[in-house]
């Protein structure tokens, strides 16, 4: 009787089954598992890199242990685990479902080995690797046994060539980890040669150059792998779900980026809009000041238009959701709401209408406090303001509500948020967007706005943390939240909205460093603090205070009733 079992790889013929709730019948599926050395792999057949795969994506860390197991500490038979595979038995291409990294990084090292054997004179040997590396089909056409798709043609051009590259390229962000792994081996097969040199001369050198490098060709072609083969694409994305939902280190994304491959085939061979949708999004994500992550902002766009989960649990849900018919709406929505996304953490990064130049500050505002569980709740306003189901002033209205909250609780008063909270904000994002009554729509801001001036903190825990803020030389932690309060003084003193404040600086009107005399004890604190233009701090310098208000206002700096009136007792 067969079980609904996890799919579980084995040595040596044994069959596996799994049942899976797939379309075909009775939903079992065979999986025969052989065990295989690199050099045959390399041999047998040539390998794509499916649509619906993440790019290369190994770190420093990850290249590190694979070159210390593989290669530095290695010996001839080291096991590398699993990689699946589907296509024809019998013929020549493969296409790679798990073992990408594994593959890609092989031959980045085998390429930097063939490189230091011409380095070293050792041509025919580094022509051998070559052979490895690329050889004829059965149709003597010369070809790169690993066909990759994302990082062409700089991992053709640049690391599977033999010689120098007849292209030239800037290097994208897979391309850098590319290099940063070809030039890490380079490196370490550098390494490998000085030591067996060593203080030889002459043959002795030579040879003993040639036998460590040979000995580190014979470990990277040695290395041992079980291959599942299937029969067909369906079975692939099947069994690549199942295992990288088994802890196999895949995110959301990559799991999100399969499912909708999957779902949406390609009905032309030469144009694939789910892979080139999914690219621009990522590209724009990638682009991003803000170093976004990808799967946070899956997961965001999902919070603020479906029911709540954690991050862990994304593709489940959405696996569940989205069908062969609302694929496409779905994954074109995702790539509309990226520019509002990105908006909201890098807001100078846009061009903003002069009357939405106040969401752009709210927006500043909730980067400097570092909060992020409003954004499923933000990227809804700014996705129903760009679709004109609400206006300005209810989107400018409803942000300032979550700016004013998280400056008094978080930036402040700084307690934490509860889950409580984030369910709150997506529930509120999940309202607006699913309400398609215009009066009902406003209804719910208005409410949601009251519901957060109910969750500010109490007076005494607000005024004790304000009193703490503090800014100078010596204390510049909180200086971005200092400088949005000063802001905002200024901003209610002056009434004028054209006041560029990027240019403007923190002033102590105490001296923090009075001539002859010892600094202020609350020299640092907010009420000692102004915003001034860069001549006018040039001007005031280190002056006393009473010659810098004389500065100021002739400066016609604007100044709280305390500050502009008479003599005052400076803070002692």
């Amino acid at each position: 009787m067969v079980k609904d079992v996890e799919p579980t790889l084995a040595v040596g013929g044994i069959v596996v089954y799994i049942k899976v709730p797939n379309q075909r019948g009775s939903g079992i599926m065979n999986i025969t598992p052989k065990e295989v050395r690199i050099r045959t792999l390399f041999q047998s057949s040539f390998y794509k890199i499916p649509r619906f795969q993440r790019p290369y994506s190994w770190d420093k860390g990850n290249i590190e242990d694979f070159w210390v197991d593989a290669v530095a500490g290695g010996k001839d038979g080291y096991f590398i685990g699993s990689m699946v595979m589907f296509g024809d038995k019998g013929g020549q291409e493969l296409f790679v479902v798990d073992g990408q990294q594994r593959l890609t990084t092989i031959t980045i090292f085998l390429a930097a080995l063939r490189d230091t054997l011409v380095s070293v004179g050792e041509k025919n040997l580094a022509e051998g690797i070559q052979n490895v590396i690329q050889r004829t089909d059965i149709a003597n056409k010369s070809r790169y046994v690993l066909l990759t798709e994302t990082s062409y043609p700089y991992m053709q051009e640049y690391v599977q060539k033999l010689g120098a590259p007849d292209v030239k390229l800037t290097p994208s962000e897979e391309e850098k980890g590319i290099q940063s792994a070809y030039n890490f081996a380079l490196d370490k097969f550098k390494v490998m040669q000085e030591a067996a040199g060593g203080k030889l001369e002459g043959a002795k050198r030579k040879t003993a150059i040639r036998r460590e490098l040979e000995a580190a060709r014979d470990k990277l072609l040695g290395l041992d792998v079980i291959i599942v083969q299937l029969d067909n694409e369906d079975d692939a994305y099947i069994v690549f779900e199942t295992l990288n939902t088994r802890g196999k280190d895949l995110e959301p994304k990559d799991l999100i980026k399969n499912l909708f491959a999957k779902l949406m085939k390609p009905k032309n061979a030469d144009v694939d809009p789910a892979k080139l949708k999914w690219k621009n999004m990522m590209d724009q994500i990638a682009a991003s000041a803000a170093s976004i992550d990808a799967s946070t902002y899956l997961h965001h766009f999902w919070l603020s238009r479906y029911d709540y989960t954690p991050e862990r649990a994304l593709f489940e849900k959405v696996k569940k959701r989205v069908t062969k018919a609302t694929a496409p709406a779905m994954l074109e929505a995702m790539l509309q709401d990226v520019e509002q996304y990105r908006r909201i953490f890098e807001p100078d990064s846009f061009t903003w209408d002069k009357e939405a130049v106040p969401l752009k500050r709210s927006l500043q505002a909730l980067a400097v406090f570092k909060v992020r569980q409003p954004t499923p709740m933000v990227l809804s306003v700014l996705r129903a303001y760009r679709d004109k189901r609400i206006s300005l002033k209810q989107a400018k209205d409803t942000i300032e509500a979550i700016e004013r909250f998280h400056f008094m609780h978080t930036a402040v008063a700084g307690l934490s948020s509860s889950g409580g909270v984030s369910m709150m904000y997506a529930a509120a994002a999940r309202e607006l967007w699913g309400e398609a009554d215009p009066q009902k729509r406003a209804k719910g801001l208005q409410e949601f706005q009251a519901k957060l001036k109910t969750r500010r903190p109490e007076k005494q825990a607000f005024e004790t943390g304000f009193a703490e803020l503090r800014y100078s030389s010596a204390e510049t932690r909180n200086k971005a939240l200092v400088r949005y309060v000063l802001e905002r003084f200024d901003m209610q003193l002056r009434q004028d909205a054209s006041v560029d404040y990027s240019k403007m600086t923190i002033e102590h009107i105490g001296p923090q460093n009075p001539k002859g005399a010892p600094a202020l004890s609350r020299y640092a604190e907010v009420g000692n603090l102004v915003l001034v233009s860069e001549k006018l701090n040039g001007d005031l310098k280190n002056k006393e205070f009473s010659e810098k208000k004389k500065i100021m206002k002739q400066a016609n700096l604007p100044m709280d009733p305390v500050l502009g009136s008479g003599p005052i007792k400076m803070l002692a």
